[in-house]
């Protein structure tokens, strides 16, 4: 942090020390917690700091490992439940220099809108998040693939998921997988204290089964996009729904799409100079749905551009702003110069 040591946390220095204990021993016996980004942060700090003594603290030929145990199971709350654990983290991290912790952003809290964050140890029992994300990423990158080139999904994922020859080295298929997707391949494979290959096997036979739930869902519902139901809605059940009674929305099925979303992958995207076939070619002057509509009555949406000193203008309406008028009309007090280029005065003498 710039100017700042660490963050106070609004916090005297006895709470916040006493508050990171807390969750650095939370996140040692749970493997994984959700607070705020900023407590999740300080305590990610502290955390590594203490897996890295207790590794220390190990090595029986190091000067001072007795003061770095000392000093590791000082740190922690529950000392008789907790050491055991760090002495666990410390073996299974032999290998790792450093990084053992990971921190996702978590969307905002319920109630005061605060932004979480999941804290949680690399490579823990309870599933890594970044290994299952991986293994989605690549599942869909594929089936956006296979609709580009026109080859079945099918055949695409087991070339790619099931092949004994291109199963060992994904993060260097750069035509298959985005530079997100190998960069995140390539750390999970790597410090896990079992070998590459066998990473990679699993993260592959996970990808499969994701891609054969993104199949399922796309033939149950469609390739287009969200239309209504047609036959719920002949259904009148939908229409008393207890205790707002009539929906003004009706039900929909379908994918819907969402802002950030790939253009690839709307259904009025084009691939290889060729219109999409989950939905017809738009006509001229037509939108997608996921392109900004214009307001009724306009060519060009209103857009007000504020500068620094300057007022706001509406260029495209046609109406003046009122630093063009307070300049139109300083001009015209300026007194004009008279016939013999002179002011008025010089022109009465």
């Amino acid at each position: 942090m710039k100017g700042h040591a660490f963050r106070k946390l609004s916090r005297t220095s006895g709470h916040r020390n006493h508050l990171l204990r807390n969750l650095v021993t939370s996140l040692f016996q749970h493997e994984r917690i959700s607070t705020t980004v900023a407590k999740a942060k300080e305590a990610q700090r502290e955390a590594e700091k203490i897996i890295t003594k207790a590794k220390r603290s190990q090595q029986m030929d190091r000067r001072g490992a007795n003061q770095q145990a000392a000093k590791a199971s000082g740190y922690v709350f529950a000392r008789d439940t907790t050491v055991p654990i760090l002495q666990q983290l410390a073996q299974r991290y032999a290998e790792r220099p450093g990084g053992y912790t990971r921190l996702h952003l978590h969307g905002n809290r319920p109630g005061d809108n605060a932004p979480r964050a999941l804290l949680e140890l690399v490579d823990n029992s309870k599933g890594d998040l970044r290994f299952e994300m991986t293994a989605r990423a690549m599942a869909r990158e594929t089936l956006l693939r296979s609709k580009r080139s026109g080859q079945s999904t099918s055949q695409l994922g087991s070339a790619l998921f099931l092949d004994q020859t291109q199963v060992t080295r994904f993060e260097d298929n750069k035509e298959a997988f985005n530079e997100l997707t190998r960069l995140n391949i390539r750390k999970l494979v790597r410090y896990t204290g079992r070998s590459e290959e066998e990473m990679r096997r699993e993260l592959a036979a996970k990808a499969e089964v994701h891609l054969r739930r993104l199949r399922a869902a796309e033939e149950i519902d469609g390739p287009g996009q969200a239309r209504p139901d047609e036959e719920l809605m002949e259904d009148k059940t939908w229409k008393d729904l207890a205790p707002r009674g009539r929906l003004l929305t009706p039900p929909r099925i379908g994918r819907r799409y969402k802002a950030g979303g790939n253009v690839e992958d709307m259904p009025t995207a084009t691939s290889s100079g060729s219109s999409s076939t989950a939905t017809p070619s738009l006509l001229p002057g037509q939108k997608a749905i996921w392109q900004p509509q214009l307001l009724k009555g306009r060519k060009k949406n209103s857009v007000i551009r504020l500068g620094k000193g300057q007022f706001a203008k509406r260029a495209q309406n046609g109406t003046r702003s009122r630093a063009t008028s307070f300049k139109s009309s300083a001009a015209a007090a300026v007194p004009a110069a008279g016939p013999s280029g002179g002011s008025r005065r010089e022109a009465r003498l």
